[in-house]
């Protein structure tokens, strides 16, 4: 699936500066690598490992000479599809994991809330106990990477808090003091009931109040968790594979 054209009336140029800069850190690059409106740019290492990221017109290619040289004969800029990965590995391509996520931020507080007065945990333990009622897929796309102290759980207000069903939780991990990277779960017995957006939206805005600018990963063919941020706000400007 091809990325939309950037925005800039959706998405201030100055946030797309601060997110290819904590991109830059996260893949070691010197904090100016980004700060071009070419089409491509390249990085060279000397590990096998691949990094080729979309953010907003730039593909940026990080991996070995090999890798960057194929790149050069591929057309077009990376999308949110494994094609362009594939094309690049070519016969290498039963030798690398390859793992593809959408990109999307969300720059904006929101209001709205579909629960009124939502019962809200920032324990832990409740999104663990969250964890153990879904499959092990889902929860180790939400939450297969730490995160921080950062959680909103949305629990069923038919118990007291100390024995209360967790519906649905949210939280996010701070990244280089610039992005707060998220993640959403929600309980496969209360999904459609707006619990995720709502758990989502205060995640989102206490990363905002923090200073942060929220980061959304999603797996392409994620459609629904694609539609959630979509609904908060976040625009979708960029898309990142790696092969390892």
């Amino acid at each position: 699936m091809e990325l939309p054209a950037y925005d800039a009336d959706r998405f201030d140029p100055h946030r797309l500066d601060i997110v290819r800069l904590a991109w830059c850190r996260r893949l070691s690059l010197d904090d100016r690598a980004l700060d071009t409106t070419a089409d491509r740019v390249e990085h060279r290492t000397d590990t096998e490992n691949i990094v080729v990221l979309r953010l907003a017109q730039t593909t940026l290619i990080v991996g070995p000479s090999w890798a960057v040289d194929a790149a050069r004969g591929i057309e077009g800029q990376a999308d949110t599809g494994r094609t362009w990965l594939s094309t690049l590995l070519g016969d290498r391509v039963e030798q690398y994991d390859i793992d593809s996520h959408t990109l999307a931020y969300g720059s904006e507080i929101g209001h709205t809330i579909d629960v009124h007065d939502p019962l809200i945990s920032h324990d832990a333990e409740h999104a663990r106990a969250l964890a153990e009622h879904c499959s092990e897929a889902d929860a180790t796309e939400a939450f297969g990477e730490p995160v921080s102290r950062h959680w909103f759980t949305l629990l069923g207000d038919d118990r007291p808090a100390d024995s209360a069903r967790s519906l649905a939780s949210a939280g996010y991990s701070e990244e280089n003091m610039i992005l707060a990277d998220m993640r959403v779960l929600t309980d496969p017995d209360h999904r459609r009931h707006g619990y995720a957006a709502v758990v989502g939206r205060l995640a989102t805005n206490d990363a905002i109040d923090d200073g942060l600018i929220p980061q959304w990963r999603a797996r392409p063919e994620n459609t629904t968790a694609r539609r959630l941020a979509a609904r908060l706000d976040y625009v979708e400007i960029g898309a990142c594979h790696t092969a390892v």
